[in-house]
């Protein structure tokens, strides 16, 4: 009785060592494998054209979004094709292609996809971009690219991408009307159809630029909206915190200053729309606009902002309707001295004090300390559109120039670390995943690459616990990549064309949570740690022992 005893215990131990292994030590915090020397191409992907999907080309404002579980890399084209990929196999999960709204009109995208956590996400189409009365949608669809609901037309055009509340119940978007000079900032209701809950124009020919939002700040980081008052309506209030400037008009060939502008729901906001308004931080103009968001962090106390002219604007530990703590100006754009730096900047972290790093309006990729006190700057060969990433662990910083050139750059020197070529040009956004180890970046022309960075560790995990990570490491050399037949699209039905399942009908998202959902990295057949992997070894052991002594 007593062996048998031992027996039930150890191989319960066994089974308890692999689970733990199969879900990681911290599964907020995936441990990272070591740096590769040289990138490794692991797999490679050719959008086909298909006479039922829009254009596959892939250009500013589109590119890739990873999920946050790190299973799903996540491709807009300007077609206003949504594209899917496992990010470490290239296979091709599933592809949508937003409706048109007439036998006529023509959808286009400048927008990724935007998450909330790993149930649902949103992307933004132009429709009749071209004419002299272009409108937006808004899209929502769930991990398996079904579609949950298309909101109203909108008058203009989205700027950047649609942002999700905390707690996934409100879209917020900019768009621009009346040939891009009358800014609106619109508010969706994402539980239901994508109504719409609020909109409101700027009303004095003022473009919108794109939104940045911090989730749940300790509390609204600017003065009182009404002058004398003794309370700002941000003291206390843990409600999201957007922020946005005004954005050149299409006929501007000067920039002028322009506004910011904020929103975030009263402290105790009780549903009724009537209390909701954006607003003006500060009541002066900045000697900047923008096309990018702004990136704020420290808690929602700090921003960082790539602007007009070729320069960025930091926010460090200072109410945003004052002016900005610190300006850094850079080499400016040869074709127009005014021309904005092209994409939000890149941080090594969340809190007070974290380093800066972006692409100029030229041809530079440069490097600010948290106060601008300290820049740098290396000189590349083209321009840079999008964003650049900062490893998990700070060991190194990736950007990709408008050529196609990748860059892994020491993060202190921006000496380059080694050179990927694409191949062509690249103008949209790239996406790591959040075991740091794959880089998925796309041309103009529709090929996505899965771009190895790092080590990819075996997946020993019991088959009870399914990875979409490799089960061995691929090799830039053994590995095939598949051929196009493997991403050819079939035709998509009117909402949805999966490839290899079936899809079930569009539900909308409900029961959301409250509150900033924390973003967990994939537990399904998670990596063990060295550590576990002891763990399990000795409880093997222990099994066969006590298996021996039966």
């Amino acid at each position: 009785m007593i062996l048998n005893n031992v027996f039930k215990t150890t191989f319960f131990l066994a089974f308890t060592a692999s689970l733990a292994a199969a879900q990681g030590d911290d599964p907020a915090t995936p441990a990272l494998e070591p740096l590769l020397l040289e990138p490794a191409e692991v797999w490679s992907a050719q959008l086909l054209p298909d006479v039922n999907l829009g254009s596959v080309e892939i250009l500013r404002g589109n590119g890739v979004s990873m999920s946050p579980d790190g299973k799903t890399a996540v491709v807009t084209t300007v077609g206003a094709t949504v594209y899917a990929f496992n990010p470490y196999s290239g296979q091709q999960k599933w592809v949508y292609q937003a409706p048109a709204i007439g036998s006529t009109s023509i959808a286009r995208s400048h927008s990724t996809v935007t998450f909330h956590d790993d149930s649902w996400m949103v992307y933004s189409v132009v429709d009749d971009e071209n004419s002299l009365t272009p409108t937006t949608r808004v899209i929502a669809l769930d991990m398996d690219g079904n579609e949950l609901w298309i909101s109203e037309s909108l008058d203009g055009v989205a700027m950047g991408d649609p942002v999700i509340s905390s707690d996934g119940g409100l879209v917020f978007l900019t768009h621009n009307a009346d040939e891009g000079t009358n800014g609106y900032f619109t508010i969706l209701n994402a539980n239901s159809t994508g109504a719409v809950w609020y909109s409101e124009s700027s009303g004095e020919e003022v473009a919108f630029g794109p939104i940045g939002i911090y989730h749940n700040p300790t509390e609204g980081n600017y003065d009182p909206l009404i002058q004398g008052a003794p309370v700002s309506e941000g003291e206390n209030n843990p409600n999201d915190f957007l922020m946005w400037s005004q954005t050149p008009k299409p006929e501007d060939v000067s920039i002028e200053d322009g506004f910011l502008y904020g929103f975030q729901l009263p402290r105790d906001f009780n549903g009724n729309t009537t209390d909701v308004a954006f607003f003006e931080l500060g009541d002066f103009q900045r000697d900047f606009q923008s096309i990018s968001p702004p990136v704020i962090t420290n808690e929602g106390f700090s921003a960082y902002w790539g602007v007009t002219r070729s320069s960025f604007r930091v926010w460090d530990n200072k109410r945003f309707s004052r002016a900005r703590t610190e300006a850094a100006g850079f080499e400016r754009n040869d074709d127009f001295l005014g021309q904005a730096v092209w994409a939000a900047p890149a941080l090594s972290n969340d809190g007070p004090e974290p380093i800066v790093f972006g692409g100029s309006a030229s041809t530079e990729f440069v490097r600010m300390n948290f106060d601008f006190t300290q820049t740098s700057f290396v000189t590349t060969d083209s321009l840079i559109y999008s964003r650049a990433i900062v490893d998990g662990e700070t060991r190194a910083v990736y950007y990709v120039e408008a050529n196609g050139n990748l860059h892994q750059a020491d993060v202190d020197t921006l000496a380059d670390i080694w050179n990927f070529t694409v191949n062509f040009a690249v103008e949209g956004q790239m996406a790591i995943t959040p075991r740091n180890d794959v880089v998925v970046v796309a041309d103009t022309r529709g090929i996505i690459k899965g771009v190895q960075v790092a080590e990819i560790p075996v997946t020993d995990a019991p088959s009870d616990f399914p990875s979409d990570m490799p089960s061995m490491a691929p090799t830039g050399d053994d590995t095939p990549a598949p051929t196009a037949a493997s991403v050819s699209t079939p035709a998509p039905t009117p909402s949805v064309a999966a490839v290899g399942d079936s899809t079930d009908s569009p539900v909308a998202p409900v029961s959301v949570p409250t509150g900033e959902t924390t973003t967990e990295a994939p537990v399904s057949g998670g990596v063990a740690s060295s550590y576990q992997q002891s763990m399990i070894s000795i409880a093997a052991l222990v099994a066969s022992f006590a298996w021996w002594m039966l």
